[in-house]
């Protein structure tokens, strides 16, 4: 891992830049409180060019270098940064899949990196987050990175939250076929529940009982035909009766006997089947072990 405090003296910073750098004495810099950065690219110079301009502002230290998307999801859970530099386009897990692992409402700010335009997101030129274009210049860089140290000095995470999660929805509309929203009829109006809004999902008859953490819905639907439209990235059978939405789970307990005991976002403790021990054990393994 290369440390901020071997990197090069900083360049050279154009007049007309839209960032600036303010000096401060040793006393002051060790009363202040750094911005605390993980690094996530697949490429080595990519990831030692982004530790070489955070190098150049004493404000901001880096906690952790990654090179693919399952070292960030547990340096992100390890070392709970201030903000991330994110890498889009990487091998078995992209960054949206980082995001979606940690779950919107958990990340922390995010810058997304990517060589490649069709990721353009119009969702974070809004002040919120930002997004930097392969290759961009010193001050672009810097400039991103500012826009994140006001963000996170304002506590404003909360309101990144619905953006992050229309991100991931996004993304995974155009990735795959797989079910995003069920549209729900409910005393004449229609209502939209997004899939990842859902807690788990539970069989009642023909019909589905979608536990959201605040209500339910009855949706006409079979268990086993559910099964087949959710993505098995983020939905678990554990249970004849039920579905589990793995980014609600609170956590996790083997009882012994072939059960396990889940223990949801919304409080609700929930038994598996004897007969998915195998294929849940493979699933929190999976879940659990870096590449």
């Amino acid at each position: 891992m290369v440390s901020a405090a071997s990197c090069t003296p900083p360049h050279r910073i154009p007049v007309d830049s839209e960032w600036t750098f303010n000096f401060h004495t040793n006393k002051e810099l060790q009363q202040m409180k750094r911005t605390r950065i993980i690094v996530v690219d697949d490429e080595p110079d990519a990831r030692e060019r982004s530790v070489e301009l955070i190098g150049q502002d004493p404000t901001l230290e880096v906690v952790s270098e990654c090179r693919n998307g399952e070292e960030a999801v547990h340096a992100i859970i390890k070392h709970k940064p201030d903000l991330v530099l994110l890498d889009v386009q990487m091998p078995l897990m992209n960054g949206f899949d980082v995001v979606r692992r940690i779950g919107p409402s958990r990340m922390p700010l995010t810058i997304f990196v990517t060589a490649y335009d069709k990721f353009a997101l119009k969702a974070f030129e809004v002040n919120a987050v930002d997004y930097l274009l392969k290759p961009y210049d010193d001050a672009r860089f810097h400039a991103a990175v500012g826009k994140a140290k006001k963000l996170a000095a304002m506590s404003t995470n909360d309101r990144l939250t619905g953006r992050l999660m229309d991100l991931v929805r996004g993304h995974l509309h155009e990735q795959n076929e797989f079910t995003e929203t069920f549209t729900i009829r409910d005393k004449g109006r229609d209502h939209v529940v997004h899939v990842d809004d859902v807690v788990f999902l539970r069989a009642e008859g023909n019909y589905l009982c979608l536990q959201l953490k605040e209500r339910n819905y009855l949706y006409r639907m079979t268990m086993n035909a559910v099964e087949t439209e959710l993505d098995p990235a983020r939905f678990m059978r554990i249970h004849r009766s039920y579905i589990v939405n793995t980014l609600h789970i609170r956590n996790t307990r083997y009882s012994g006997n072939n059960e396990f005991i889940f223990t949801m976002a919304n409080g609700e403790r929930i038994v598996s089947g004897r007969s998915y021990k195998e294929q849940i054990a493979s699933h929190l393994t999976r879940a659990e072990t870096p590449s």
